[in-house]
Order: C-alpha cells, then structure tokens, then sequence
C-alpha cells in the first residue's frame, strides 16, 4: 500500500487546502504526548491532519464565529474515519481521536496540535500551533495507529 498516496486521495475528496503529517510517537519525549503512555504503546505512530478555516468576509464572521470550526471538524471527522476503517481493512489498528472540549485546567494547547507539531506542521507559539503559510487558522485532526509509515 503506497501509504500517503492513498491517505492524501481521501483527504482531497473531502477538502483542498490541508496539510498531512506523520509521526512516530515512541521515538518522542514529549511530556503530554507521555501522558498518552499506554494509548502509544498500542497505537505507536500518529497521522496528522490539518484542514484550513475558510476566510470569511468580516460582517459574517461577527454574526458566526464558529461556523468555520463546525464545517472543519465535520471535515475532519469523515476524513480521519474514512483513513482509520481504510487502516484497518489493511489490517492494522487504528483510532480516530476525537475533538475535545477545551478544559479549564487542561494543557493550553490540544493534542491534535501537539501532535502536528511534532509532525514538523507548524511550531508551537502563545499556545496556538502556527504554519507558515496560514498562521493558526488550520483545525487539526488526529488518527493513531500502529501501521508503519
């Protein structure tokens, strides 16, 4: 299986401006990815997946502030399903990770993010993950997996 070839055509049905990054998370010392401990051990390489927010014209933007975020995340959610069931049917493990509601006392930044930074997808600054291309408006996704990539 020509891994990224086959992740990167599923990705492009669903969106036309991302990024695709992999990871081997063993190999990294990180401490919230270390938090994860048992989770890696299972699902030891991550593929990460970043849809950019579309541009909305200012006068919408006021009136709807999370519609961007609401059309990424349903973006990514078929797209990092899609790539885990294609995953398995290859027979390997895999585990879309789930959006999660930021938390008072959580980390400041997301694992999602975290995890396309080690990734090299952007650099980790004020507690946003920043591309060069598009600064911070890229939602990220997470599928873990025990596939060699």
């Amino acid at each position: 299986m020509k891994c990224e070839n086959v992740i990167r055509n599923v990705i492009e049905n669903e969106c036309e401006d991302y990024y695709l990054g992999m990871v081997d998370l063993s190999q990294v010392d990180n401490a919230l990815i270390e938090k994860y401990g048992s989770l890696i051990t299972e699902y030891p390489r991550a593929i990460s997946i970043g849809v950019t927010l579309p541009y909305l014209i200012p006068d919408k933007l006021s009136v709807n502030k999370k519609q961007p975020y609401d059309i990424t995340n349903c973006q990514l959610k078929v797209i990092t399903s899609h790539l885990s069931s294609l995953l398995e049917d290859y027979g390997y493990r895999a585990l879309s990770m789930p959006k999660a509601r930021e938390m008072i006392d959580g980390p400041p930044i997301s694992f999602h993010e975290e995890v396309a930074n080690l990734a090299n997808l952007g650099k980790i600054e004020k507690n946003l993950l920043v591309t060069p291309e598009v600064g911070s408006r890229v939602n990220w996704g997470t599928i873990l997996t025990n596939a060699h990539l």
